[in-house]
């Protein structure tokens, strides 16, 4: 009986459909962890949500401006948006995810480039069209991990780095191949090298550390090159030309100064010149080491071999002395000045020559594997099949150790939009200014700007906020930074506060002090000095369109008025009752009522109210949508205790 032999091709002809399905499969996994909400700290500040602003508003992203990449960015986030409006018929679709895919599309960029160029490597007799299995097995190794990963889900320009990266080199191994048969192919190779290289410039800055090796390699090769000058003189102007987005920066810059950030210039040229040399961006690219601290600082160099593990990272090194002197002169040189950069800026982005510094270790693998299954093919066909396990095992152990940490869908951290959703899902007048604490006017911004939720309003300073009470436009606060308001306003004892709603309260005039709302059920009973004068109630918010919250809390504003002096300080407590029970909401089992030092908070004690004005105060009853009455108290703190005052009901269905 003959043994059966391992197969000396396997379908060679599969190279391009097993590549398609490579990319389809990993679309689909990022499509899965893709990122689709904030964290607080994310809206703080950073690279992810200033590109979001910068792809939405098509405005500079932070220095130097990555012009080409935004552009690129806002046709895609508009054009998707719209597409997804026109086919789901959602008015809001969620913009995270949708910026986020714009990473993906560059990582599926990445991930192509590296197949094509690890098929070019692995050509031979056997597999004219290269040897697909390798290059399908060491692709889809980098495109899990950790680092690649994670940038492909997330509003980071970080893959297109990458993707930069590997069509520069794409282009030259192209260009090697072509200069001698094809000399015109050549040039026009040579021309596409020159203009990714300048594309650097208007890019991120760090992958022009391949420029320098590709180009003494390339004059390695053709040394007659330098007496071409008509030819030297396009490429000069092909690295140039990406040179002139930067005409974008300056029109949108000069266009909304309110973008440039902190800083005073007194023109739109000195910003200009400011923002794209800006000192952020010269710290990033400057020494970074400290004295003191130790050379693995920040995780490096552990990393790579953490991700790749050791045998990846050694065999795929040496194996570059394989690829044939030119292409090791060019690998180990960029190598040697990312190691160079991670060095110096190791407590900064080293990580940005970390992701292309991988796929450059994977094509080390391919001389290996081929020499290896090549020896042993015949003589012991089960020792040549080692290497394709040991890339399968690496393959899924990667899986595994990088989705937990990479996965950005549904964090449980991602709740920097949560609360400010609640607020902007409220009854707001047309065009107000709001003024919030920084964590809710981050979010609230977010959801005006990018959510595109009530563009009419505004978040304002409390400059902005004394420019809008100037012109007679309506500004809110939340009630928690109200004081804070008042304080910073020259004339802020001009004002008086009145509730908007539960979350909100309104600056009005102290000479007209009148509330924003009218009693939609009107009373007039009185306890001693006090009088309540009725009520205005509905559904409390859910905070759509970002998320759906179980709708069953009831808003209520309670109207006041006092007809003589209050010495002692009366509080409020509002109920909600069902069958003559406290309601509680389930499964928390909060009770439905709220209390108050007095009306809008305290903020507007009964003590501090002149007679005859009338206030409005808010109040937030969980699960009171199931109420059929409310239940308002009025007490004072005794000691540990209290004193009952006064109450009134009234039910519900009689509004």
């Amino acid at each position: 009986m003959t043994a059966r032999r391992f197969p000396t091709r396997l379908h060679p002809g599969w190279a391009r459909p097993m590549g398609l399905l490579l990319l389809l499969g990993a679309g689909l996994l990022y499509l899965a962890t893709l990122d689709n909400g904030l964290t607080p700290q994310e809206l703080e500040g950073g690279d992810l949500i200033t590109h979001q602003y910068a792809q939405v508003q098509a405005r500079p992203s932070n220095a130097p401006g990555y012009p080409l990449y935004t552009m690129g960015g806002w046709l895609w986030f508009h054009g998707l948006r719209g597409g997804i409006r026109l086919l789901l018929g959602s008015a809001w679709p969620n913009p995270i995810p949708i910026l986020s895919s714009y990473s993906t599309l560059w990582a599926l960029i990445a991930l192509a480039l590296l197949y094509a160029i690890l098929l070019h490597l692995s050509r031979g007799p056997a597999w004219p069209e290269g040897h697909w299995p390798l290059a399908w097995l060491l692709t889809a190794f980098y495109g899990v991990t950790y680092f690649f990963w994670y940038y492909a889900t997330t509003t980071e320009q970080y893959s297109s780095a990458v993707a930069h990266t590997l069509a520069i080199l794409y282009l030259y191994l192209r260009w090697e191949e072509s200069r001698e048969r094809d000399p015109g192919r050549g040039e026009r190779l040579l021309l596409g090298m020159a203009f990714l290289a300048g594309l650097s410039l208007a890019h991120m800055v760090t992958v022009a550390l391949v420029v320098p090796p590709l180009l003494a390699v390339v004059l390695w090769q053709e040394p007659r090159l330098l007496r071409r000058p008509g030819l030297v003189a396009a490429a000069l102007l092909l690295a140039g030309l990406p040179l002139v987005s930067y005409v974008y920066v300056y029109v949108r810059g000069a266009a909304h100064p309110e973008w440039w950030g902190q800083g005073s210039w007194n023109s739109p040229q000195e910003w200009f010149w400011s923002f794209v040399s800006t000192a952020q961006g010269r710290e990033e690219m400057s020494w970074g080491l400290q004295p003191g601290a130790p050379l693995w600082a920040n995780g490096f160099p552990e990393l790579i071999w953490q991700e790749l593990s050791l045998p990846i990272l050694l065999l795929g090194m040496a194996g570059w002395g394989r690829l044939g002197r030119p292409r090791a002169v060019l690998l180990w040189g960029t190598w040697l000045l990312y190691l160079a950069f991670c060095w110096v800026d190791r407590l900064g982005n080293w990580f940005q020559v970390i992701l292309p510094a991988y796929p450059l270790i994977l094509l080390g693998l391919v001389p290996w594997a081929l020499a290896w299954t090549g020896r042993l093919r015949g003589s012991r066909p089960w020792l040549s099949r080692l290497p394709w396990l040991f890339l399968l095992g690496a393959l899924l152990w990667r899986v595994d150790a990088s989705w937990p940490q990479v996965d950005s869908r549904d964090r449980p951290g991602d709740t920097g939009l949560a609360r400010p959703a609640l607020l902007l899902d409220q009854p707001l007048p047309q065009g107000a200014g709001l003024f919030a604490e920084q964590a809710d006017a981050l979010g609230l911004d977010y959801l005006i700007q990018i959510w595109g939720i009530r563009p009419d309003l505004q978040v304002v300073s409390s400059p902005q906020a004394r420019e809008y009470l100037a012109q007679g436009r309506p500004v809110l606060s939340t009630w928690q930074v109200a004081p804070l308001l008042l304080a910073e306003l020259p004339d802020g004892a001009g004002w008086r506060l009145q509730s908007q709603t539960p979350d909100w309260v309104r600056l009005v005039p102290a000479d007209q002090d009148a509330p924003p709302l009218v009693p939609q059920v009107r009373e007039d009973r009185a306890v001693g000095p006090i009088r309540w004068l009725g009520y205005a109630g509905w559904p409390g918010p859910t905070g759509a369109p970002v998320f759906q919250r179980e709708a069953g809390d009831l808003d209520v504003v309670l109207f006041w008025q006092v007809d003589g002096p209050v010495s002692d300080a009366w509080w409020v407590s509002v109920r909600a009752l069902r069958n003559g029970q406290l309601l509680a909401t389930a499964p928390e089992g909060r009770p439905a009522q709220q209390d108050s030092p007095g009306p809008v908070r305290g903020l507007r004690p009964f003590t501090q109210l002149p007679p005859d004005t009338l206030v409005a105060d808010g109040y937030r009853l969980p699960g009171g949508l199931a109420a059929d009455e409310l239940w308002i108290l009025l007490y004072r703190p005794v000691g540990s205790g209290f004193q009952n005052l006064g109450e009134f009901r009234v039910r519900l269905e009689d509004r």
